[in-house]
């Protein structure tokens, strides 16, 4: 009588872990459905669903380093509905910090489809920067922070290799004239304060080539 209880409780047990097992499978298969469709109902309009913007005012997302992507949408956060933050304050100010850290992991997945381009002069003048800076403006090599290939270092800074050159000049310029601050102790600020629109212009250029 006691061993078909034990079996009885042990059977019981053993469905009920099953069960268990099966519904945490189950939560586990629907969260990317619900995170695909947060970034439908979020972020696709100006990045892309599966990260690649078609216009060059909305930066790229795909392939993006995780880290970075979750420290940005937190930033943005911070500076809520403040006009300074724009359209991606007003968004990130109502995500959660785990809808920030499933959109972050979502968009760090995808491939950089980057629009083919010509190699121009002025890139040219712009892939001299990358590497050596600006040393009569005490402007830094971008290669420093931002790796030989542009790949970027995940969780500090950005990959900007394949990005639209309309988005990277706006957001130096931007950096430049103060107006963007996300930058930890004014890193950028203080590279971009220095450069002329020609120079802006033309590491963009050369970072959109980047591959």
């Amino acid at each position: 009588m006691r061993a078909r209880l034990l079996r009885g409780l042990a059977v019981a047990l053993a469905a009920m872990v099953a069960s268990g097992f099966a519904l945490a499978q189950d939560e586990m298969a629907k969260k990317p459905v619900a995170t695909r469709q947060l970034v439908a109902n979020v972020c696709a309009a100006c990045h892309g669903i599966d990260g690649n913007s078609r216009e060059g005012r909305y930066p790229s997302l795909a392939g993006q380093g995780e880290a970075y992507l979750e420290g940005q949408l937190h930033a943005f956060a911070a500076q809520g509905g403040q006009r300074v933050s724009g359209v991606m304050g007003a968004i990130a100010v109502n995500l959660t910090p785990d809808q920030m850290k499933r959109v972050a992991d979502y968009f760090s997945r995808q491939r950089l489809r980057p629009a083919a381009l010509v190699e121009t002069p002025l890139a040219r003048r712009g892939e001299t920067i990358f590497f050596g800076g600006v040393p009569s403006k005490g402007v830094a090599s971008c290669a420093t922070c931002h790796g030989v290939h542009g790949e970027g270092m995940p969780d500090l800074f950005p990959r900007l290799a394949g990005q639209h050159r309309q988005y990277l000049a706006e957001q130096l310029r931007r950096f430049r004239d103060g107006s963007r601050t996300s930058d930890p102790e004014a890193m950028m600020r203080k590279v971009a304060g220095p450069l002329s629109d020609r120079e802006i212009d033309a590491v963009s250029q050369y970072l959109a080539l980047l591959r």
